[in-house]
């Protein structure tokens, strides 16, 4: 027979035990929320900008107008937005290139060493040259672990006075998931502004470059250009002349504007066919192509020249051109969400001319490993804009050209997504008079889709910020290797330091793992952590000078799968998912989020080594499958 006692010491056993279970459920959920929540939602203007003012080769230095943001170990991107020369000749050879392109579109990818005052030092030499008063600008990299975009991610619009936007760059360690757009849409160069032109009289305006500035009560010969890659004078910056990559303006009367261009040509303006008033075809010309210099290159698009109205002011006047994405993650995962670098349609007009679309923009893509859930990227041309004659007897005018599609860069093999580089159709022209032989524009052509493209990027250690760092630490870095995380580091100037300890990030901040001796002839070192974490792990070395002064490095992150005890498939997987393991015993399979909240679990048990699992309602995106100590990944698609 139990005593009393007795059977309340089993009561408190048990007790004791529930709590013993439910810390250890805590303290594993706190552990997923510690490794897994690591993703970023983000949207809006990521990036900031930086107008350059200075560059020192020797030093892998640029100065900039105002250094508020960035930081040591920052990713940047250094481009060069104008800078071609060309031909201001009145004639068809208006806005050729001479001489090449000069340093317009070269950039590169580089890391901030250090910043002094305004000046931002490199990790490695700069490999383009820039001239900066064509405009060069400093891009800061918006950088995660993993990114959800929650709603559209845009780049601020290129800004000609600034010198500055346009431009949207991304950096992501593991999984960049699309829940809405990535969007540099009519970002890039400017279409040519909408200026009403006076009436006055019939005059034959044949000419490539006018004045566009002279309005009502003169008479506006040429309309206004769109913007490329050079900088064209402001009193020359009208009529049908196409400005390199910028489309022609309309010339008087009532011409269309021409497509903007990137890397192939923009579609013609159409042509005033009236046969009463005031006539005369001198549409807008295209947009001429731009070389690459076999990818070294890269441009906004083109924007549309403006139709030359005298009527009607349209709510704008040339399309502007799309802007330029760089993205580098490990994985993309599209949802049907698009990747655009689009031009804008031209401007629209009723018994006027009508305007020129822009061209699409560039975009470089550096996915490591995987594109899933419906990728979508373009980079189109602009559409050209309507002209409506209104059934005006005998008066037919011009409507706009299309802009060229953009380009594609892949890093690898073109993926088995939608990629979509078409030109911008020609604008219509409707309610035309019949007895008009209508001189229509023409579409934009069609842009590039490249694979195995290598970006710029210097790999030679630049000499001076070893000098200005502390110590000179050349590099940290963390990889996995084994389920072991390998960790190696280099310093310049090792003489200086006493002491490495290697530190990780733990449930109570920073543990120190070891500590290291440093010696005077050795530059390179290495430490293993034979026991990391089940998940991500964060390392960083706390660093002690010979002078007792302390400074810690960058943080790195690796994910580490301990005990892989089963495997998934398939992956990305919908509502029903297969795991291979040994499930001989009653298993528990646990999924969360990636913040670490428990979202389903099901007591697994099979005499197989397969097990399938029909999972519930799941909202697209990335789950964390545990399974004993053994974690995984789960892409819902």
């Amino acid at each position: 027979m139990e005593t009393a006692d007795g059977i309340t010491a089993k009561y408190f056993s048990r007790q004791l035990e529930t709590v013993r279970c439910l810390f250890l459920f805590l303290s594993l959920l706190f552990h997923f929320s510690m490794a897994y929540s690591q993703t970023t939602n983000i949207s809006g203007i990521v990036n900031s900008y930086y107008q350059v003012v200075e560059i020192i080769p020797a030093k892998a230095a640029i100065r900039v107008a105002n250094v508020t943001g960035l930081n040591m170990n920052d990713k940047v991107m250094i481009i060069e937005m104008k800078g071609a020369s060309v031909s201001t000749a009145n004639n068809s050879g208006f806005g050729d290139t001479t001489g090449g392109l000069n340093n317009a579109g070269n950039y590169e990818i580089g890391t901030i060493c250090t910043i002094r005052n305004d000046t931002v030092f490199l990790f490695f030499n700069l490999v383009n040259q820039y001239t900066v008063s064509e405009k060069v600008q400093l891009v800061k990299f918006a950088e995660y672990y993993s990114a959800n975009v929650i709603d559209t991610v845009r780049a601020a619009s290129w800004n000609n006075a600034g010198g500055t936007g346009g431009v949207i760059a991304i950096s992501v360690d593991q999984d960049l998931t699309l829940n809405a757009p990535v969007y540099v849409d009519s970002s890039g160069y400017e279409g040519g502004s909408a200026i009403l032109s006076g009436g006055g009289f019939c005059t034959t305006a044949s000419g490539y470059t006018y004045n566009p500035n002279i309005t009502s009560p003169s008479t506006q010969n040429g309309a206004t250009k769109g913007e490329g890659v050079a900088i064209i004078a402001s009193n020359i910056n009208g009529g049908r002349g196409a400005p390199a990559n910028g489309g022609g303006g309309g010339n008087y009367h009532n011409n269309g504007g021409g497509g903007g261009a990137n890397l192939a040509i923009g579609g013609y303006g159409g042509g005033n066919s009236s046969i009463t008033g005031c006539t005369g075809i001198y549409r807008g010309l295209g947009g001429k192509a731009l070389s690459s210099w076999n990818g070294i290159k890269i441009f906004p698009g083109g924007g549309g020249g403006a139709g030359h109205f005298n009527n009607n002011i349209p709510a704008y006047g040339g399309g502007n051109g799309g802007g330029i994405i760089f993205i580098t993650a490990n994985n993309l995962i599209g949802n049907g969400y698009k990747i655009t670098a689009n031009g804008q349609t031209g401007g629209s007009n009723v018994s006027d001319g009508a305007s020129g679309g822009g061209a699409g923009g560039t975009i470089i893509m550096d996915v490591l490993n995987s594109y899933s859930g419906s990728v979508i990227i373009q980079a189109i041309g602009g559409n050209g804009g309507n002209a409506n004659d209104g059934l005006s007897s005998g008066r037919c005018y011009g409507a706009g050209g299309g802009g060229s599609a953009g380009v594609i860069y892949f890093t690898g093999s073109t993926p088995a997504i939608t990629v979509n580089t078409n030109g911008g159709s020609a604008g219509s022209e409707v309610s035309s008079d019949p007895v008009c032989a209508l001189i229509l524009p023409s579409a934009g052509s069609n842009g590039s889709i490249f694979s195995n493209y290598s970006y710029t990027r210097s790999m030679s250690p630049a000499g001076y910020c070893s000098i200005l760092l502390p110590a000179g630490i050349l590099y940290f870095k963390a990889t996995a290797n084994q389920n072991k995380a390998w960790l190696q580091w280099r310093i310049a100037n090792p003489e200086l330091v006493k002491n490495f300890i290697i530190e990780r990030l733990d449930y109570n901040g920073w543990e120190s793992l070891n500590q290291l001796s440093a010696n005077d002839h050795t530059e390179e070192y290495h430490f293993i952590d034979n026991n990391p974490m089940a998940g991500t792990n964060q390392y960083r070395l706390k660093i002690i000078k010979t002078s007792d002064q302390v400074f810690y490095s960058s943080v790195q992150k690796i994910f580490i799968d301990i005990n892989n005890e089963f495997d998934i498939y398939p992956n990305p997987a919908t509502n029903q998912l297969n795991i291979t393991g040994n499930f001989s015993s009653s298993t528990m399979f646990i999924l969360s989020d990636l913040s670490g909240k428990l979202i389903w679990q099901k007591k697994i048990f099979s005499s197989s080594n397969i097990v399938r699992v029909n999972l519930p309602s799941l909202t697209p995106g990335i789950y964390i499958i545990r399974i004993n100590d053994s974690v995984k990944k789960l892409v819902i698609r």
